[in-house]
This record gives C-alpha cells, structure tokens and sequence, in this order.
C-alpha cells in the first residue's frame, strides 16, 4: 500500500560532498527531512545498472551532501524507482516521473511511503473481540 510522503526535484544550485567537489543533484523531501543523490547516480540507477547511493542534506551557504543513509534502485517491473533508507524505510516514485524532472520537463515528482503487510492501516485498528 502507498502513502504520499514528499516530493522530489532539481537542486537549484550544486552541492558540495565532503571533498570539496560541486555536484548536481536532486533534492528528495520525505516527511520533513532533506537527502539529496547525485544525478549521474540516479541514472545508473534508472537504467538498472547500480543502485544510487540518498544522502543527508544540509544548508552551509549552500546545498551540502553529508553521510550516506541509504540507497535507491530501480524496481523489478522498471516502472519506479525504490528508495530503501537504513531505519527500514521504503519510499516509491514513477521512473516515468523521475526522468521528466532529470530532463527538466517537470519541476518535481511525487514520492510516495511504501507500508508494510497488504492489510490496510485502518483495518489494523479495529479490534477484534470474540
């Protein structure tokens, strides 16, 4: 089952890694929290060649990349890719989507929380008496 959870987009500036290098990268919003993938990553990863590595996201005059935290991979159908953080977390966005926004035809993709179990959240709160 999903759950819209954020968006993602164009950075509007480089950002730095911890070596000093400017790179380009797009900006992933998930439930309040900034992480950041370089874009040459992320197109390995659509084309299902390695998975990119979702970095924290800090401001220090500028965008700066920070540590790793997870990874994002193309999906088994190829229709989305998959973002896998390291606390358990996964979060879906359309390839179709994604790749309009690295083309700059779209200015951000919807990103959505996959949850856990097939059974829906609401009929999880329903007691079961006997």
């Amino acid at each position: 089952m999903l759950q819209r959870a954020g968006y993602l987009q164009n950075s509007r500036c480089a950002a730095v890694d911890e070596e000093g290098r400017a790179w380009r990268i797009v900006e992933i919003s998930l439930d309040g929290r900034r992480f950041g993938t370089r874009v040459g990553e992320l197109r390995q990863a659509l084309d299902g060649r390695r998975p990119a590595r979702v970095r924290l996201l800090r401001d220090d005059w500028g965008p700066v990349l920070g540590d790793t935290v997870g990874r994002a991979e193309r999906s088994r159908t190829g229709k989305a890719i998959v973002f896998e953080l390291v606390p358990g977390e996964r979060y879906s966005v359309s390839a179709a989507a994604l790749r309009a926004v690295l083309a700059r035809a779209a200015a951000f993709a919807p990103v959505s929380a996959i949850l856990p179990g097939s059974v829906p959240a609401a009929r999880w709160q329903i007691p079961v008496t006997g």
